[in-house]
């Protein structure tokens, strides 16, 4: 029998609820749509034993939707939710003719119709009940990647069979999968070096938090956000064409990285730093400072908020002084991300493509010139060290990479992360240096800075004594790997 947490805190159902829209036949399920219809990456949620009406579930389907995908919420109930106090129906009975088995088959042809509408990456969230249904569409590989909220009916040998990227969000207080359950999951995962996994257990939370919380319940609703926000820095990681887009999948949809992305913008300074500001380097505007006659050589390529912060030039000046020739590129092209802008950063993300093809022609200029050289920036930065277009390559709090980039680099490589970071946390850092440190060819060095958040090397304020120390000793780290390995 299953356990009464799976019952509890029943919603009150809106078959009218939400900014989407009912569909009466998606992949032959009726079904709750938001998002762009467009949009080549989606996410299907799958919903507890109260089915898709429920508010706060569609809530979720609408802020997924808002990052960028498109979302499709089936009605695997057949409008039949579970009613606890049922005594016509009661729970074996119901569970009976609304087997997660059964939901499964019919999850199926709704993956068929988000391929045929030109959708090229798929993730799933199960809630309790829906978590077993998931479970059994990544072990057949049928998505791209998968969250479980609080699982209900999932085991420790469906770990052991789990194709694509998982994150499992579980609850302190939960009989279904309490937390020894969760960390068996998490050790059976961890075994499975192939496969990326994110494991968390929310303090002082029962099952069901995520979606059957109370709105006028101030601590449960931040716990839920909280959960919100770490799935879709999970999707936004491990779906192709959701978070930062690759620059090779030009027409995909953007979907919204993690609020941390965005925080504390600098005051930009078009006439800062000791350098100067050229209007053509490899046909990019640039920032440009040390000696044209060195042979080697230091891209620096910003974050959101562009090539015009102080701190970054700041950084280029120091760089140069080590007697590299450095170049900070306009990649954004004089749009920088504005934190007041009405559109959200999904919407600013799709004309800003990670500039690796523009990243080509500034290489191509500094080998003209005879120069050795490195970059240092996240995505575009691993894209050149995959196609092994740079000597060495630095990552500073990187955004949105996933497992699969890291297997390709071909350089050494260091990574500095930071203890606080939903886009990177440390979890996802260590299984960078796992794969890195199974390639004994490739140097590499992967440090957590404690106390500090993503954005911290470049974002950090001048009259915050610790957040300067940190992010000085970022920069002689990344020196050091300079000297190492730029020859």
């Amino acid at each position: 029998m299953a356990s009464p947490q799976c019952c509890a805190n029943p919603p009150t159902l809106n078959p009218a609820g939400g900014e989407g829209k009912v569909v009466e036949s998606f992949g032959g399920i009726k079904a709750y749509v938001a998002g762009a219809a467009e949009s080549k990456a989606a996410v299907v949620l799958i919903s507890d034993v109260f089915g898709f009406e429920a508010p706060n579930l569609r809530k979720i389907a609408d802020k997924v939707a808002s990052s960028g995908y498109f979302v499709v919420v089936p009605d695997f109930l057949h409008g039949d939710p579970l009613v606890p106090e049922s005594t016509e129906k009661p729970f074996q009975m119901w569970i009976k003719e609304h087997g997660p088995d059964k939901a499964f088959e019919e999850a199926k042809p709704i993956i068929a119709a988000l391929k045929e509408k030109g959708v090229s990456s798929i993730g799933a969230v199960g809630y309790c009940w829906g978590a077993k249904v998931v479970v059994e569409l990544v072990k057949a590989h049928e998505i791209q990647a998968a969250v479980m909220c609080h699982p209900s009916f999932v085991t420790v040998d469906d770990m052991k069979e789990v194709k694509c990227p998982i994150a499992i969000l579980g609850a302190e207080i939960d009989r279904m999968s309490p937390p020894e359950v969760v960390k068996q999951f998490e050790q059976v995962l961890s075994s499975k070096s192939g496969i990326g996994h994110f494991v968390k257990i929310f303090p002082g939370v029962e099952h069901g938090w995520t979606v059957r919380y109370k709105n006028d319940d101030a601590a449960a609703v931040k716990s839920a956000e909280e959960a919100l926000a770490d799935m879709i820095d999970w999707f936004n990681k491990n779906l192709n064409g959701g978070g930062l887009c690759e620059a090779d999948l030009k027409d995909r949809r953007c979907s919204m990285a993690s609020s941390q992305c965005w925080e504390n913008p600098p005051a930009l300074d078009p006439a800062g730093g000791g350098g100067e500001v050229v209007g053509d380097f490899g046909g990019q505007k640039a920032y440009v400072a040390g000696s044209a006659g060195s042979k080697a050589a230091v891209v620096l390529i910003s974050d959101a908020f562009g090539f015009e912060a102080p701190n970054l030039r700041k950084i280029a000046d120091k760089v140069a002084l080590f007697g590299y020739f450095v170049v900070v590129p306009d990649f954004l092209h004089g749009d920088p991300y504005q934190p007041d802008n009405p559109n959200n950063p999904g919407i600013w993300l799709q004309s800003h493509n990670p500039a690796f093809e523009e990243a080509k022609p500034v290489i191509a200029a500094l080998k003209e010139k005879g120069a050795s050289f490195i970059r240092a920036a996240a995505k575009v930065v691993v894209e050149l060290a995959k196609v092994h277009e740079i000597q060495a390559a630095v990552l500073l709090h990187p955004s949105l990479l996933a497992v699969d980039d890291i297997k390709e680099v071909k350089c050494p490589i260091s990574i500095l992360g930071s203890e606080i970071d939903k886009t990177s946390p440390p979890e996802l850092l260590k299984q960078f240096e796992q794969i890195l440190s199974a390639n004994p060819e490739i140097a590499h060095f992967v440090k957590i800075f404690p106390g500090v958040e993503h954005g911290w090397a470049v974002r950090y304020s001048h009259d915050d004594a610790a957040a300067v120390k940190s992010a000085e000793e970022a920069l002689e780290d990344m020196m050091d790997w300079f000297k190492k390995y730029l020859k």
